[in-house]
């Protein structure tokens, strides 16, 4: 069921598959894209989990107000609200790039609500640049600058390099990739994010994440390189890494039920989870 909720300026929007009896997975994805990249992954877990989907602000159907915050910290805890307006103390939480790193943040921020991380090739140890952001920012031009560059790159371009198999690109796809952009609301907001932007946790505060953590990469990933995913798993104490031949970044679009099944197996053996 698809939802919404009000937070410090922002309108959230999310899909809500409610079964309380089993434990929660809050599922978040990467920079510039959607719920929509769960589509395929979210049947394969309803049987075995209530689930939401969050359109982090302000892609998908949440609200694109450029004078709201977009600070990992500020989405972290437009979750924990989110959770806490569902009663729900703990879940899980299945995380892709951008989404990743918040999952991430969440960990490091909430480790008494939260019972598992899955990261789907989450972004790492990129640091921020205030001159670079500052510059960005202030720019009036930025906003025209970023429309024309997604514009030229074209949609179907970044599905290709996203995905290893690009035969599975269809028109309902690039459709549903591509509305976002037909709003011009977008772009000074992408510009924002840019200024926000923290930098991902550093290396000591992932030492302290004592989440279990099971990562999953695309031995093809043309975004954010496979071999990131070994130094991620050098700092979290209680991380695992499993990497996928064949398969690039988006991985939820390619390989959904190698994700299902490594969620479910790995959840079977895994320690009680809270309900």
């Amino acid at each position: 069921m698809k939802s919404t909720i009000p937070y410090k300026g922002h309108i959230i929007s999310f899909t809500f598959h409610k079964n309380s009896l089993k434990p929660t997975i809050i599922m978040l994805h990467g920079f510039l894209a959607s719920t929509y990249c769960f589509r395929k992954l979210i049947p394969l877990l309803q049987k075995d989990f209530q689930i939401i989907s969050i359109d982090i602000p302000p892609f998908g159907e949440s609200e694109k107000s450029n004078t709201c915050l977009f600070s990992y910290d500020h989405i972290v805890d437009a979750i924990k609200f989110i959770m806490d307006d569902h009663s729900i103390d703990k879940a899980i939480f299945l995380g892709h790039s951008m989404g990743g790193q918040i999952s991430l943040r969440f960990a490091y921020k909430h480790p008494n609500h939260i019972d598992l991380l899955y990261l789907i090739a989450p972004c790492s140890f990129m640091r921020h640049s205030p001159l670079l952001a500052r510059a960005i920012c202030h720019n009036p031009l930025s906003p025209f600058i970023a429309r024309r560059l997604l514009k030229r790159k074209g949609v179907y371009e970044m599905l290709r390099h996203s995905i290893y198999h690009d035969n599975i690109i269809t028109d309902e796809m690039l459709e549903h990739y591509k509305k976002p952009f037909l709003d011009k609301k977008i772009y000074p907001c992408i510009i924002k994010i840019l200024n926000d932007h923290q930098g991902d946790l550093s290396e000591q505060a992932l030492s302290t994440i004592n989440t279990p953590a099971h990562i999953i990469w695309g031995k093809n990933d043309e975004i954010i390189p496979y071999e990131i995913g070994y130094e991620l798993i050098k700092y979290l104490p209680k991380a695992t890494l499993t990497t996928l031949d064949q398969a690039g970044h988006l991985l939820s679009e390619e390989n959904p039920h190698q994700i299902a099944k490594i969620v479910s197996q790995w959840n079977r053996s895994s320690v009680p989870l809270s309900q």
